[in-house]
């Protein structure tokens, strides 16, 4: 971590010379470069917005990618803090240099924010990071307002979520915002357990949905004097569609983790109402993870589900089966549904420098719908070398095996194997 102390800085404010301040600013980060590999991805298994299966598509296809991120951590006397975060050159290489790929920049923040001690409270706002569970809610970045309280082993926190205050020109009008207000509390029970708890409720008072047209554009032939539709060029309009589906409702979490003798333990309870996910039922979603540190062997054994439509987040899984993998295949979770799986993970450290991890897990799905995944299988595993200090070579491959409903007989749709891989430079400063 690179230290730059700055003092006697001057700042002008609205046309004012204020008192000179000192600052204390810290720089650290994080890079890399990846090369990733995908064989059969084209045919994803649920791509269109019912579920359906798209055609099939195999084949390999590669590419690259890299990213560069610096943090800005400053504090000021008296401990008042700034956090932001900047982001370079976050694409995959397609050789047309700034702005390539789907972005058309290549500089931006991650986050922002500020923090105010005031005695056990702090006061935080800005666009922050969220990061409360891998299987409820993780690498957010939502835009909030909080209080920090802390006292011995007791943590509450208070929060503020503007979702989407600038809806459309009819909302907007009457303030018509989407919010999100939440309460976390934890406890740290004694050294060997803790307990935390999410409860949010998300206050919806939009009336009209906004979306996307093109329309062609009206030209005019001067020497027939007739007007006729051309399809290109075209433009987008904004149109209001009333009616829209209230997203109210609560969603919440208990998370615990331990140690039972020998025996981790990690264990969750979620719980969303129907409307908040935009399903018919309320979802539910549960797992229990076990593993023994055994010193350079770690296994571990993980059982879960989720119900009626209940998605984890895309950060929580194994590598072919959620954890947000440049190679992940599906998330754990069933839109249409419900899913239970299984899975057995082990991780070995062969030296200080080199470590290995393997996953083997089942998913099972269960829907209505006749065309949609079934089952399926993973086998993944990575390598990470430690090349110096901060700076690690890891590869990773994996590979899921699908079983497919109904439909994918009657249109030739198979159930070949996915295969992934990806191997990365990683460095941290």
């Amino acid at each position: 971590m690179k230290k730059v102390l700055v003092t006697g800085a001057a700042l002008l404010i609205a046309g004012s010379m204020v008192s000179a301040a000192s600052a204390e600013v810290n720089l650290s980060g994080d890079a890399r470069v990846r090369y990733v590999g995908t064989s059969d991805y084209q045919r994803m298994f649920t791509p269109n917005a019912d579920g359906t299966f798209n055609e099939e598509t195999n084949g390999y296809a590669d590419r690259f990618d890299s990213r560069i991120r610096v943090k800005f951590d400053a504090k000021a006397n008296g401990g008042a803090f700034m956090k932001a975060r900047l982001r370079f050159d976050d694409f995959t290489w397609d050789g047309q240099g700034w702005g390539a790929h789907n972005d058309t920049k290549n500089v931006w923040t991650d986050y922002a924010y500020i923090g105010v001690p005031m005695g056990p409270v702090t006061f935080t706002g800005g666009r922050m990071t969220a990061d409360f569970s891998k299987f409820f809610s993780w690498d957010g970045r939502p835009t909030r307002v909080k209080l920090d309280y802390k006292s011995g082993n007791l943590r509450f926190i208070g929060l503020i979520d503007v979702i989407d205050e600038n809806v459309n020109v009819v909302d907007d009008w009457n303030d018509n915002d989407f919010m999100g207000y939440g309460l976390i509390g934890s406890v740290k029970v004694n050294d060997d357990w803790s307990v935390k708890a999410y409860a949010r409720y998300v206050d919806d008072q939009r009336e009209n949905d906004s979306v996307a047209v093109t329309v062609p554009v009206v030209t005019t032939q001067s020497e027939a004097g007739q007007t006729e539709f051309s399809s290109t060029p075209s433009v987008t309009l904004e149109e209001l569609r009333p009616g829209h589906n209230d997203r109210s409702g609560f969603l919440g979490t208990i998370h615990a983790a331990g140690k039972a003798g020998p025996v981790g333990l990690v264990g969750e309870f979620s719980y969303k109402e129907a409307d908040v996910q935009g399903t018919e039922d309320d979802g539910k979603g549960a797992y229990v993870y076990a593993y023994m540190d055994m010193g350079a062997f770690t296994p571990g054994f993980m059982i879960g589900g989720t119900w009626d439509g209940f998605m984890a987040d895309d950060d929580f899984g194994f590598i072919m089966i959620g954890a947000a993998e440049p190679i992940t295949v599906v998330d754990v979770g069933n839109k249409f549904g419900d899913l239970w799986w299984a899975g057995f993970t082990a991780n070995y450290a062969v030296s200080d420098q080199f470590k290995l991890a393997g996953n083997l897990a089942y998913a099972d799905y269960d829907t209505e719908a006749a065309d949609r995944l079934a089952s399926a299988w993973e086998i993944s595993g990575s390598a990470t070398y430690t090349i110096s200090e901060n700076a690690d070579l890891t590869y990773k491959l994996g590979a899921l095996i699908p079983s497919l409903d109904g439909r994918a007989n009657a249109v030739g749709i198979t159930d070949d194997t996915y295969f992934g891989q990806y191997l990365r430079m990683a460095i941290k400063f």
